[in-house]
């Protein structure tokens, strides 16, 4: 039996793309993103975001809303 070094490279190359590639887990603060964007517009700061969640139910950090905010808005 003979190596194929290039059949090998291949594999490999091909397993590095599937072991990272980006896995997509979508954000729980999705949910709400209508309302939380209205909310900022209406200049409502991340604390008061972060509280309103916490009365949703959504426990979560206030840099999380901030970071979400920043991609979202």
């Amino acid at each position: 039996m003979t190596f194929n070094v290039k059949a090998e490279a291949l594999r490999l190359k091909n397993e590095k793309k599937l072991i990272s590639k980006k896995r997509f887990k979508p954000s729980k603060l999705d949910i709400h993103k209508h309302k939380l964007l209205a909310l900022h517009k209406e200049a409502t700061s991340i604390a008061c975001l972060q509280r309103w969640l916490l009365r949703k139910g959504v426990k979560t950090h206030w840099s999380t809303v901030k970071r979400w905010i920043d991609k979202n808005a």
